[in-house]
């Protein structure tokens, strides 16, 4: 199991914990409900290390990268970012990342413990091109910031840098990477810093914003509809399916499983779309619950919570597309239990 850089401020407060990848991570500090309702009047904190970094170097690292992936990249400059998706040779995805160009290397922020796949994703394809690969997901802390952010937040120059770009930059006296976020995450900054300055900066970023954990984070990421590996994303899905066509350059040039993607979109082949669900009552249901219309399965839950604002739980789904209607009534049943629920439109708020 690995040991989050700040993990002992975590264990000293958090009422609970949840294991994600290899991590333990707490759930939540206070109540979920109490830390969502702060997201709503102030920013909030997260100790988001859970997820992945992985290095990639050498002079040949873009072109490989970009034959690789979905969306544009070989335009990038130091300074700045991309969400892109690793399909396989089905058009499948492999991982979905944001892509951070520095001045001799790329950083890219992967799902929860897909650093060391992706970095020998990477290599499976490398043959003579001069690049290497390398899981550095311990040698950072990953903290995010959301919710209600006011400028100047924290003396951090907030907003002088466009969607997915970042800053290296200092803060309290360490050195960090500013990074904003959105769309694969909820709309905020990323800070980056050495494993070994976590703690002051955790602290730091602390008197400026209420932490909130793990669980209150998916109630946040549900609302949103943003899609998350294990549930959405997996080498079952394809990029259509969970709505991430702003991270497919159709104009590009080839990549691995290009043309399944492109004859995807070209001949209205997509056969599942991501929708939202609202139940009946507080239950969500358990992840992978079939749902059903009229005695026929209309698709699968892939993330559920409770919903404060709805009084309701509320869901991600894939449906069979015939199925993907507004209002639209459907069975969430498994051998334990039978719900209610109908579609909705994503995002819940």
């Amino acid at each position: 199991m690995r040991k989050l850089p700040v993990e002992e401020f975590h264990r000293q407060i958090g009422k609970a914990f949840v294991e994600i990848a290899d991590c333990s991570v707490v759930a939540y500090y206070s109540s979920i409900e109490e830390e969502f309702s702060k997201t709503r009047a102030q920013p909030v904190l997260i100790d988001r290390s859970f997820a992945g970094v992985t290095r990639i170097t050498g002079k040949d690292a873009g072109s490989l990268l970009h034959r690789l992936t979905t969306n544009e990249m070989r335009s990038l400059q130091p300074g700045q970012g991309v969400v892109n998706i690793f399909t396989n040779a089905k058009g499948r995805i492999v991982d979905v990342v944001e892509m951070l160009q520095r001045q001799d290397d790329y950083l890219l922020i992967t799902s929860p413990g897909r650093a060391t796949t992706l970095v020998q994703w990477i290599e499976k394809y490398t043959f003579i091109e001069d690049v290497r690969g390398e899981d550095v997901t311990s040698s950072f802390a990953l903290f995010s910031i959301f919710g209600k952010i006011p400028s100047g937040f924290a003396g951090l120059p907030l907003g002088d840098f466009p969607l997915h770009h970042f800053l290296e930059t200092c803060l309290n006296g360490v050195d960090i990477i500013l990074h904003r976020t959105g769309g694969i995450a909820p709309e905020g900054y990323n800070i980056l810093v050495g494993s070994k300055s976590a703690m002051p900066i955790w602290d730091f970023l602390r008197a400026h914003a209420a932490p909130i954990g793990f669980s209150t984070y998916e109630m946040i990421r549900v609302h949103a509809g943003i899609p998350a590996a294990g549930g959405e994303i997996n080498e079952e899905q394809n990029p259509h399916e969970i709505s991430f066509l702003p991270y497919i350059d159709f104009e590009k040039g080839c990549y691995l499983g290009q043309e399944v993607v492109a004859r995807l979109d070209t001949y209205d082949k997509v056969q599942r779309q991501l929708v939202g669900l609202e139940f009946e009552d507080e239950r969500a249901p358990a992840l992978k619950t079939p749902l059903w219309a009229d005695g026929e399965e209309a698709g699968k839950i892939t993330s559920a919570v409770f919903s404060p604002f709805r009084k309701k739980a509320i869901a991600l789904a894939l449906l069979r597309k015939k199925f993907a209607q507004n209002s639209l009534r459907l069975i969430a049943r498994n051998d334990k239990d039978s719900l209610t629920c109908s579609v909705v439109a994503l995002p819940f708020v």
